[in-house]
């Protein structure tokens, strides 16, 4: 299942049009809308806020491994577009959280901030949310890393007066498909694949870290259940010489496997 949150219902909605997705009444005040393969939660703007909304829901729905993540709404930012974050920085605490974005989604990467009201002196090359930093804490300890996504769509670069619920709708329209698209690419959970013998050895010289090794299980078990040969597969790739050439290398796996 795909889990997914906004801050405001108007960008929900393109997502509840595009999923057909129905209200859930049994969450109480929480605006829930669901299906068979998603759940769409409407947290409500400020880190409290979305934070209590959100672990509310996760507290009746727990997600189960493999499960995905996926926070998507607007955000401040000095040039217009769709970004992935990569970093999540939260002043008013002075903490950093880091989505380990092993899966390469195709998107450019930014800082997401999170700050406690709207923030008009955006910092060049960054974008600013109101609750991006009370998200990421909430849902980190219920899925992995991973498999949690932060996509924000830039609205304004910090002059939000300009802004209404049609405008936000109307943007958030325009990009709902593409980003549900790539968040589709994500390879299923385990499928209990086990790396050892010569595939373990042919894995080691990957140089990937924890995590990756076990999307590389997933990628592999798939490739199996294709029909493919995993050991084959692995000795037709180029050597690896550092982490970062190791990551390409996965995603190399990825766009063979899938």
């Amino acid at each position: 299942m795909i889990y997914l949150s906004t801050a405001l219902f108007c960008e929900a909605k393109p997502f509840i049009e595009l999923l057909g997705l129905k209200e859930d009444f049994s969450f109480g005040r929480v605006r829930v809308f669901k299906n068979e393969n998603y759940i769409l939660t409407v947290t409500g703007a400020g880190v409290l806020t979305s934070a209590s909304a959100l672990g509310f829901v996760l507290g009746k729905k727990e997600p189960r491994k493999g499960d995905i993540f996926l926070n998507a709404g607007i955000c401040g930012g000095d040039e217009k577009g769709v970004y992935i974050c990569n970093k999540i920085s939260f002043p008013a605490v002075e903490k950093e959280y880091f989505p380990d974005l092993v899966y390469n989604l195709g998107l450019p990467e930014r800082e997401l901030i999170t700050c406690l009201k709207p923030e008009r002196n955006i910092p060049e090359g960054k974008l600013c949310d109101m609750e991006g930093a009370a998200v990421f804490e909430c849902v980190r300890g219920h899925f992995s890393s991973e498999r949690c996504f932060f996509i924000k769509i830039v609205s304004d670069k910090g002059d939000f007066e300009v802004l209404n619920q049609n405008k936000i709708y109307r943007l958030v329209k325009e990009y709902a498909e593409d980003i549900i698209e790539r968040i589709k690419t994500v390879p299923p959970v385990e499928t209990g694949f086990e790396l050892e013998g010569e595939i373990l050895k042919e894995a080691e010289k990957l140089r990937l870290s924890v995590s990756q090794t076990v999307i590389l299980k997933e990628l592999l078990g798939f490739f199996k259940l294709k029909g493919g040969d995993s050991l084959e597969l692995l000795k037709s790739l180029p050597r690896v010489k550092t982490k970062a050439e190791g990551r390409d290398v996965l995603e190399k796996i990825k766009r063979r496997v899938l």
